[in-house]
């Protein structure tokens, strides 16, 4: 797999005949290999995860599908699949299943080319001190847990995983549960808004001892990692 870093939560995967684009908004796209399937999946309508702008692919690519939340209002193509919360969708030779996001929209799983590839989305143990009410922050917790622990002990091979920086102390919590609760190869963290130091932090950090190895660093946009 080629897995390019391409800004916030946006990543792209190639596999051998396929690609998949996750939650694009902006920023550089490789030079896709135009002889192979283009799967673009956003998951959910957030301005930071959809943009339009993912309509013009079908000007360049003459084999592109769309895979979105159905929280997300368009109809620019008609290469579109529309997927909710905790359903499951075949597509081509690819299997497709959600899980309601903590958020908006919905986390993705993808099984295709013998791979399983989890993209969260805003799929995250969101807790916000000082801001909202510990029965607030209990309820988000919960949430997430109940999401995470329908696929627990599930065996992934390559995982996008929110750690965001706004988060303060509790940074860590979702990135944490993730991996203790899923047999998860690779992770890379997205979400970070440019703290591109966040991931370090986190590796050397007492709660990624145990799979610290598995984690990536992103250093820039457009870094590119053969796995």
């Amino acid at each position: 797999m080629k897995i390019t870093y391409i800004h916030h939560s946006c990543f792209s995967v190639e596999l051998d005949n396929s690609i998949l684009l996750f939650d694009y908004f902006k920023g550089k796209l490789p030079d896709f290999d135009k002889s192979k399937k283009l799967y673009v999946f956003s998951s959910h309508s957030h301005h930071d995860h959809f943009s339009n702008s993912i309509f013009k692919l079908e000007k360049i690519y003459k084999d592109v599908t769309y895979i979105l939340s159905d929280d997300i209002k368009t109809s620019k193509s008609k290469n579109i699949k529309f997927i909710g919360a905790n359903e499951k969708l075949i597509l081509d030779n690819m299997e497709i299943e959600t899980l309601e996001s903590s958020d908006l929209g919905v986390a993705f799983i993808i099984k295709i080319e013998n791979k399983t590839i989890y993209h969260a989305g805003d799929l995250n143990w969101w807790h916000w001190e000082g801001e909202n009410s510990p029965e607030e922050n209990k309820f988000a917790e919960n949430k997430f847990k109940d999401a995470i622990d329908k696929i627990k002990g599930r065996n992934i091979d390559l995982a996008f995983i929110p750690l965001d920086t706004r988060q303060g102390e509790q940074y860590y919590l979702g990135f944490d549960y993730f991996m203790r609760n899923t047999n998860t190869k690779l992770a890379f963290p997205m979400h970070f808004w440019d703290d591109y130091s966040l991931s370090k932090t986190f590796k050397n950090s007492k709660y990624a001892l145990d799979y610290k190895d598995k984690i990536f660093d992103i250093e820039f946009e457009n870094q590119t990692f053969h796995i």
